[in-house]
């Protein structure tokens, strides 16, 4: 199944803002595709060993655990629907 697994952290306007805008309706859609990370965790120090986490917020799709996409940018939900159901 694909994720969207959303990197954030406590504190940053950034993220607060892009969760309310963003991942919070797509959660609301998929909610079983929608993960948020924030703290360090087992997924989070597997796809930092692949590539650098460098900065938050930062969204992933993984598909099974294992990491399929890092966008370089902050998807809108529109990009984010069409990755989570592509048919």
């Amino acid at each position: 199944m694909i994720r969207a697994e959303h990197i954030t952290r406590r504190g940053c306007p950034a993220c607060e803002a892009y969760r309310k805008a963003v991942i919070e309706p797509l959660a609301a859609e998929y909610p079983e595709q929608v993960r948020e990370h924030w703290a360090w965790d087992g997924l989070m120090e597997r796809l930092n060993n692949s590539e650098r986490i460098t900065r938050v917020p930062m969204v992933v799709l993984t598909d099974g655990g294992e990491e399929v996409m890092r966008f370089a940018d902050l998807p809108t939900l529109e990009r984010l629907e069409d990755a989570l159901d592509p048919s």
